[in-house]
């Protein structure tokens, strides 16, 4: 734990449980944090070994860590079904974050990194799921305009601010209403169980009004007779 801390030097949130440094092409993994996570040590690894080649695939031109991120989520195979179920969630809680917000480094806050997270994994999924040669396009489009956003435009056919708005739009559609209702199911619960107990109080009340009356009406009978 000290000699993880004292590679990223404070510059890792607590939440973080690897990093790379792509300039000095250190990697550096907690592995007392790995093994309390459901994350695979070999996922770890294949994720930070994806910034590094990326970074040495461009020629070190400045690549945003939405795609960096997204990228490495991609390749190591790590999003899973519990991934999707936590964004959906918290999609439903929260505001989504827009692509030109992660440019630079990741909220700190676990809540939001992970919604960060799930943001460039869909847009960099969006890009290359069904076109995974487009990488090798893109990456060598970037290298040779030595600006991202250009070498995406030249690799796309659109602009980083024109993909990024029809992402926001397509991911809020599909995730930000299932995770209202998923959210809100809570509630839909105490509501029922509110409603069953006053069905039992009012069937119990009208048991009870039924046996007095059938007493009495035996009463009644026992007098006539």
């Amino acid at each position: 734990m000290k000699a993880y801390q004292l590679l990223h030097g404070g510059a890792i949130p607590e939440w973080g449980i690897a990093f790379a440094d792509v300039e000095t092409r250190v990697l550096g993994i907690n592995v007392d944090l790995v093994e309390r996570t459901p994350r695979d040590f070999s996922a770890v690894v294949r994720h930070e070994l994806s910034h590094l080649l990326l970074v040495q695939r461009v020629g070190g031109v400045r690549i945003p860590t939405w795609f960096m991120e997204g990228l490495a989520m991609m390749q190591s195979g790590e999003w899973g079904l519990s991934d999707e179920w936590t964004f959906m969630t918290s999609a439903g809680r929260r505001d989504l974050p827009y692509l030109e917000e992660l440019r630079g480094p990741f909220p700190r806050s676990a809540s939001r990194a992970a919604l960060s997270y799930g943001m460039s994994f869909f847009a960099v999924r969006k890009l290359l799921g069904d076109r995974p040669g487009s990488l090798i396009t893109l990456t060598a489009f970037v290298r040779d305009a030595g600006d991202f956003d250009s070498g995406f435009e030249s690799a796309f056919g659109q602009t980083v601010y024109d993909f990024a708005g029809k992402l926001y739009v397509e991911v809020d559609r599909r995730y930000k209403t299932a995770g209202t209702i998923l959210n809100a199911a809570p509630y839909w619960a105490g509501a029922a169980l509110l409603f069953v107990a006053v069905y039992l109080v009012k069937r119990a009340r009208i048991r009870r009004k039924l046996e007095r009356w059938e007493e009495e009406e035996a009463g009644e009978r026992r007098i006539w007779y």
